[in-house]
């Protein structure tokens, strides 16, 4: 079914930006935009326009103008005190409005707060209603805070002078909007910048292409003023004079307008080439000035207005000229005689219109004879060879400046045969929203008011069922498959389709459907095609052949699947199990399980192992990727190295792997499907939105104000009205806001808009039986807020909620009990409860890992729209997401599918190029070129290569991008060779891997990384210089210092800091660093902005610094990598290591750790001591016990060696190990406790030999009293120089925890060589070395 798109106009659009030009020009200020010149049709517009600046900010009171008039009218001594004031309005602000919207929030609200302030004796009833109708309910305090802060201002400087500042700015008016010229500007730009070398946008009704040269252009209007008769054969002497002038006019209205240096691409001829046509068109005068306005921009106003007032008088005078030229060249051209021979070149078309023009000659010459002159005069036949040729040579030269490859080009699209896409079948129509140019499906509804825009998109018809379609019914499938289906009575339609497909064949799949449609079933549908495989006469599955990895983008989503998948597999005896970063296995239990969900990090650490982990790769027979879509977010280039190295495995080993894409609606799955390798005629299914289990209406919201303050209370207002619209329709409604504190402060705010507007009633539920027992629940609850706001049928939700509280609201909100549930985008995530209607407050969320706000995500967004619609009680879901205006095309782009996605993989080319040498599947640059043409970035440099620097004629030249893949593989090939990661050799082509770059590569370090750790890092640094260097690692780059953040910064430095914290809190690297010593000092943190940093610092660092001790443990130096294991347990533990290793555990009270560390226990001397004496030493007497238990569950060895020598230079060691501690699940796991153990010389500051071992609980446990681990292989091989000093030298055992399991107070042994034994080692090697003599 047809979708028909129409065309929204943007007329609102017309005075606002005429009316701002119009002032700006009258403040000479310079403001280029990206325009939309889809009306001109010129080639000079391939070039790109002026650079975009930013709009200055509108006039009224801002903080840097009151910051401003303060630092100039107070003299200096002054203003520190003014300093503190300013601050402290801007702290209540914070305290107001949050930090989650940000610094320009937060300043604009400091703005509003001293407006209302400055001339008030009190806070009276006027002034906390201005507050709360603009932000709702705030903290009393914080009112009085900027009260008096601005009073003490006000009393700095005089009311007067602040009373005339104030009415000055708020007196600043917008510029006079009834202007008559420019009305009906319809101003639109693009959302991207036109290339050199793209083609024009043409404007619609005409493929004609005009030549740039401005006299023979005309020869087209002639030819039509001659056929209108428009022109008489004489002319007045005073006539002509006037014509001559009128004819000047547009020459030099160009002349000048380039001669101030605007459009500096374009020719003086070409410009009035373009303008001509525009004035020789037939549309209206305020048609014309809207293309006028887009071409010219705001420079030229004078210039349009002249040339519009005389523009029947330049058209004229022009065409004439220009006819009175052509009538004299063709009379001299006549006069001329022919000299010599001439050669004719002719194309087809002139070939063929030459015939006519002689077989029309020919019947004008026969009905001459016949004196039929009525019919020759009616259906002669008008043809200049001539003006044809001359249309040639300007196609001729049109084409040779076009590019080969045009962004608006038309390829005829391949239907394929379960493809079912009404976007491209629809008649396309183009739409300008929120200045933006985009298409729109039919039957939309569009409010535009001074406050916001609106676009709401109605829910998609339900595409009819086709004859072909069956429902497969679960009783018909095989008994393995009934099984896994089990309660299930029959699979929805989108199942039924791809079925056959997934079920009985070994296709690569994509599936392209909307979110909720059910694709978590067709997954399932190709994991038992998978186990049918392998399945024994006798239903007996061999399970040790087969592997089946299902990658989910988010770890909440990895274990929600993990749940799911063992459920259905359970009969079947199929293990499950989630491998993330939160759960770790050991190499026993994943050779046990047969089916892994992990996230595409943790899956690309994992098979970028080239030891221990291959032959878990090799084994995959099934890789399943969700959300493929996030090829284009910045986790996109991880996904294109997971299908690269499989695609490659594939070929390479002859192996079957069978991969299936799911994700949601994409406008280029053709692009996917090509790198996925899937055959597009069997393997490719898209369903668009007619598909969705319960149909789903959109509706985008642009707020229009700019002021932050006013943007946050116009939200708050339309979020109100849609949120009320749904309650009186009797629906429950999910409001998501992205911060944790914004769900109180935003169910509060509607709240308050309730009671003050008299509509609380409709938010009242129908209170069932249990509605008492329930309400008892909530009452019960720690959370002030949830009981307070439960009354009121209003409820709240997020990650930072006890676990039972947030079930509670879970509970109560499907039973009906809650209207409107405030939520984060976890409750999307992680559970599946669905509503009628979801509204998105906001789109701004906080990236830590940028360093600033940022776009909520198009995969959260769809996401959370998914939960829109309860599939047995709805006919149709609601979705609102409501913004600003300049982000809603964006959304609507996004949503709508009509961005293609693009690849993210060259920005981390050199780590991922480093990964694939360090698993030694490129070893040199023939080989990384091929590796390159399996990813994603291949397929679309091919499609789009403007976008990927390409030009079009190096396209044209190497359509298969060999020299373009070779440039970037051998300029990553150099970096990686400059940070010493790999050995590059450019004569040869040769890679080689180093232990830096297989480190970089285990650890996911980026090579810019590196190059910090090989200028500052060596074997004399202190635990403050490590941290330090961690601190300017490039994984941290974009987090920067906020100016609201310095206060807490250095609260947090003086607290929590134990050691000195390089660059203080101005700097980047300074905050990562107080960051992580809070994260380790356990510190609290109230900044929101400071809390996702310090959860990323917290996440990254540890694994950087592991990285650190394997460089150090490589580089073989003893001091230093003991020092880094150290400070792994000190950030995994978050315990400094100077504190009591008891503070791990959570059972003992912190007064009783504080007693332990005065009195100096150890946990040596309370092993040695009883209970009762150890409560009587800790004034406790019934914690003794508990204290005893928890030293014995630190773990701890016993080691004994015997060294025996081999030959001169070698020496066997064996080391005896039994385990002194007793085991608990619930403290070490289930995995086991892992080690290290190395043999240093501390003499020559060298390690001699490493090893990393595993001690497992069934060791503990059966080897209670006597664990035996003999090393045999261990051999130490000593230098001369050590065996010289064989008197002197001895040997050190040091043995540690690794640092991803329970901090240990660490046990090193050491042990001295007898003075015999070394003397007499020492005769035996001297007698050695006289007999080889």
């Amino acid at each position: 079914m047809n979708i028909q798109y129409i065309v929204l106009v943007e007329s609102w659009l017309n005075i606002f930006f005429f009316s701002f030009f119009f002032f700006y020009k009258q403040c000479s200020l310079k403001c280029p935009f990206y325009l939309n010149l889809s009306f001109v049709k010129c080639n000079f517009l391939q070039s790109k326009r002026l650079k975009r600046q930013e709009i200055f900010a509108q006039d009224g009171l801002t903080w840097q103008k009151i910051v401003q008039f303060f630092t100039q009218h107070l003299e200096k001594k002054d203003q520190p005190a003014a300093t503190h004031e300013l601050k402290n309005i801007l702290q209540a602000a914070k305290q107001i409005v949050g930090t989650d919207y940000g610094q320009d929030t937060i300043e604009s609200a400091g703005g509003f707060l001293f407006k209302i302030f400055h001339n008030k004796d009190q806070i009276g009833h006027e002034e906390t209603r201005a507050i709360k109708q603009m932000f709702g309910p705030f903290p009393a305090s914080a009112a009085e805070l900027s009260y008096a802060a601005v009073g003490r201002l006000v009393a700095q400087i005089g009311q007067s002078q602040v009373d005339a500042f104030i009415q000055t700015q708020s007196s600043l008016k917008t510029v006079n909007r009834s202007s008559i010229f420019g009305r009906n500007i319809a101003f639109s730009f693009d959302t991207y910048v036109l290339d050199a070398q793209d083609p024009v946008p043409r404007s619609e009704g005409t493929d004609t292409e005009q030549d740039m040269d401005f006299h023979s252009f005309l020869n087209n209007h002639v030819g039509e003023r001659k056929a209108r008769g428009d022109r008489d054969d004489a002319y007045s002497a005073e006539e002509l004079e006037q014509r001559n002038a009128d004819s000047s006019i547009l020459r030099q209205e160009v002349e000048k307008y380039l001669n101030e240096g605007n459009m500096l691409s374009s020719s003086a001829e070409e410009l009035s080439t373009s303008l001509f046509e525009m004035l020789a068109s037939t549309k209206s005068d305020d048609e014309l000035q809207n293309e006028l306005f887009e071409l010219l921009g705001p420079q030229g106003f004078e210039m349009i207005s002249k040339l519009l007032q005389r523009r029947s008088d330049i058209v004229d005078s022009l065409v004439s000229i220009q006819l009175d030229r052509q009538l004299k060249g063709m009379r001299d051209e006549s006069a001329k005689p022919t000299y010599g021979c001439q050669v004719t070149i002719q194309s087809e078309q002139e070939k063929h219109m030459m015939k006519i023009y002689r077989k029309e000659e020919k019947k004008e010459r026969k009905r001459e004879k016949r004196g039929d002159e009525g019919d020759t005069c009616e259906n002669a036949f008008h043809f200049d060879p001539k003006e044809l040729r001359l249309q040639r040579e300007q196609a001729l030269l049109t084409a040779r400046r076009s590019p080969v490859l045009g962004r608006h080009r038309e390829y005829e699209r391949i239907r394929y045969p379960h493809v079912y896409d009404s976007y491209t079948e629809a008649i396309k129509t183009s739409a300008f929203v929120g200045g933006a140019k985009m298409l729109l499906p039919e039957g939309i509804r569009r409010e535009n008011n001074k406050m916001y825009e609106e676009v709401e998109i109605p829910p998609n018809e339900p595409m009819p069922i086709g004859f072909e379609e069956k429902p497969v019914y679960i009783s018909e499938l095989d008994e393995i498959g009934q099984l896994v289906f089990k309660g299930m009575k029959r699979l929805n339609r989108i199942q039924s389709i791809v079925f056959e497909t997934a079920y009985n064949t070994n296709e690569n799949l994509l599936i392209c459907a909307p979110t909720g449609a059910g694709k978590t079933n067709i997954a399932m549908l190709t994991i038992i095609h998978e186990i049918r495989q392998h399945l024994q006469p006798g239903g007996v599955i061999r399970k040790d052949q087969f592997k089946i990895i299902y990658v989910a983008p988010m770890k909440a989503l990895a274990a929600e699947m993990t749940n799911y998948f063992s459920k259905r597999l359970e009969p079947l005896g199929i293990a499950v199990k989630e491998l993330t970063g939160d759960m770790q296995l050991t190499k026993g239990e994943i050779l046990r399980t047969q089916m892994l969900v992990t996230t595409p990090e943790k899956w690309d650490v994992v098979t970028r192992k080239s030891v221990g982990d291959v032959a878990l790769s090799q084994i995959v027979r099934l890789l399943i990727l969700d959300e493929v879509h996030l090829l284009h977010e910045d986790r996109g280039p991880v996904l294109e190295s997971l299908v690269a190295r499989t695609l490659r495995q594939v070929e390479s080993t002859q192996s079957m792997i069978r991969i299936l894409g799911l994700s949601a609606t994409l406008p280029n799955y053709l692009d996917v499907v090509s790198f996925l390798h899937v055959n597009p005629c069997i393997g490719l299914f898209y369903f668009d939105g007619r598909f969705r289990p319960v149909p789903l209406g959109q509706s985008f919201v642009g707020i229009k104000t700019t002021n932050k303050v006013q943007q946050l209370h116009d939200m708050e207002e339309v979020c109100y009205e849609k949120v009320l619209k749904q309650i009186r329709g009797g629906h429950q409604v999910m409001v998501f806001v992205h911060a944790r504190n914004s769900t109180v402060r935003t169910a509060m705010s509607l709240i308050e808009m309730a009671k003050n507007r008299g509509e609380l009633s409709f938010f009242q539920v129908d209170q069932g039986p249990d509605y008492g027992q329930c309400e008892k629940q909530v009452q019960r609850s720690r959370n002030k807020q949830m009981r307070e706001m439960f009354p009121d049928s209003f409820g709240i939700h997020h990650a930072g909620m006890l676990r039972q509280d947030r079930t509670l609201m879970e509970n109560m909100f499907s039973r009906g009990y809650l209207k409107v549930l405030v939520c984060t985008a976890t409750l999307a995530w992680g559970v599946n409860l669905p509503a009628h209607a979801v509204i998105i407050k906001g789109t701004n969320i906080y990236d830590a890992k940028r360093g600033a706000l940022v776009d909520l995500g198009i995969l959260d967004v769809m996401q959370i729209f998914g939960r829109a619609g309860r599939p047995q009680f709805d006919k149709y879901g609601e979705g609102t997401i409501i913004t600003t205006h300049d982000k809603l095309s964006h959304y609507l782009t996004l949503l709508t599918q009509q961005n293609p996605i693009e690849s993210q993989f060259q920005q981390s080319l050199a780590d991922n190029l480093n990964a694939e040498i360090a698993l030694g599947t490129v070893t040199n640059v023939d080989e990384a070129v091929r590796w390159l043409s399996y990813t994603y970035l291949y397929v679309r440099m091919r499609a789009n290569p403007l976008a990927y620097g390409i030009s079009h004629k190096a396209y044209q030249m190497d359509p298969q991008l060999e020299l373009y893949r070779k440039e970037l593989v051998v300029e990553s090939g150099r970096k990686l060779d400059k940070a010493r990661m790999i050995r590059f050799d450019e004569r040869t082509g040769y890679f080689a891997s180093t232990d830096l770059g297989r480190t970089a590569s285990h650890f996911y370090i980026k090579y810019n990384t590196i190059e910090t750790f090989n200028e500052l890092f060596n074997a004399q640094k202190t635990e403050a210089d490590i941290l330090s260097i961690v601190s300017k690692a490039e994984e941290f780059e974009q987090v920067k210092v906020r100016d609201e953040e310095l206060e807490e910064l250095e609260k947090l430095l003086c607290n929590f800091c134990e050691l000195p914290a390089t660059g203080g809190v101005e700097n980047g690297y300074g905050k990562i660093n107080i960051l992580l010593q809070t994260h380790i000092g356990r510190g609290e943190v109230d900044s929101f902005s400071l809390i996702s940093d310090l959860s990323y610092v917290a996440q990254n660092a540890a694994r950087i610094v592991r990285a650190l001790f394997e460089i150090a443990l490589r580089k073989r130096w003893p001091a230093m990598t003991y020092r880094l294991l150290n400070l792994c347990k000190v950030i995994d533990k978050r315990l400094w290591g100077w504190a009591h290793p008891l503070r791990q555990f959570s059972a003992l009270p912190p007064s009783v750790l504080s007693r332990m560390e005065e009195r100096n226990l150890t946990v040596d001397k309370l092993k040695d001591m009883g209970k009762d004496e150890i409560g009587h030493m800790l004034h406790h007497v019934n914690i003794g016990l508990k204290v005893k238990q928890c030293v014995h569950q630190i773990p701890a060895i016993l080691m004994e060696s015997s060294i025996q020598p081999i030959t001169r230079t070698v020496l066997r060691v064996r080391l005896s190990i039994t385990p002194d501690f007793r085991w608990n699940d619930q403290v070490h796991g289930s995995v086991g406790e892992p080690w290290w153990l190395w043999v240093e010389d501390p003499i020559n500051d060298h390690i001699y030999h490493s090893e990393y071992f595993l001690l497992h609980k069934k060791q503990v446990n059966i080897h209670a009293h006597l664990l035996t681990r003999a090393n045999p292989n261990i051999a130490l091989y000593v230098e001369n120089n050590a065996r010289q000093s064989a008197l002197f030298f001895f040997l050190k055992w040091r043995l540690s925890v690794f640092a991803n399991e329970l901090f240990i107070c660490y046990y090193f042994l050491s042990f001295y060589l007898i003075s015999i034994i070394l003397a007499a080692l020492f005769i035996v090697g001297m007698c050695a070395l006289r007999v080889s003599r």
